[in-house]
């Protein structure tokens, strides 16, 4: 008789929905969690590249506000575009110029957009804490995420 319950007990099949979804829901929850994550930081790359595309465009054209000088205000548009939500702060903003494209991957140049015809270097980073336990042991406490761009700035022509 003690045989029977047993066997009648390891053939009930109550409960059983309960402990599947005990075991698959952290697993779950860690996927969706992190898929979150790198969308976000998907999210704030693609901001940062778009601000740097304005400030170098304009910043390669020649253009300036009045008052200010051109990297100033290839600077201030560049900072315009920039989510409310992130932390100015943890964000910083590099303009350099080089002579050519030869010698922007050397690394080494001046600070500001340059003059005419040189090359100029646009770059946003910023300092991003993953609030996610499982990304931050993949990419550390502080990620930096970055967005680069070069482009040589327009000649003067006279008329």
């Amino acid at each position: 008789m003690l045989v029977k319950k047993f066997f009648k007990f390891l053939l009930c099949n109550k409960g059983a929905t309960l402990i599947e979804f005990a075991l698959v829901f952290p697993i779950f929850m860690a996927i969706i969690l992190t898929t979150l994550e790198l969308g976000i930081m998907l999210a704030i790359i693609t901001n940062l590249q778009g601000c740097v595309q304005a400030g170098s465009y304009y910043g390669a054209s020649g253009n300036y506000a009045t008052g200010s000088t051109r990297t100033a205000s290839a600077q201030a548009i560049m900072m315009q575009g920039v989510w409310s939500a992130l932390n100015p702060a943890k964000l910083v903003v590099t303009i350099q110029s080089f002579p050519s494209f030869a010698t922007a991957s050397l690394g080494a140049g001046s600070s500001g957009t340059g003059n005419a015809g040189q090359v100029g270097m646009y770059q946003m980073q910023y300092s991003y804490s993953p609030s996610s336990p499982l990304v931050a042991s993949f990419f550390g406490t502080t990620k930096v995420l970055t967005a680069t761009t070069y482009v040589k700035n327009e000649e003067v022509f006279s008329q």
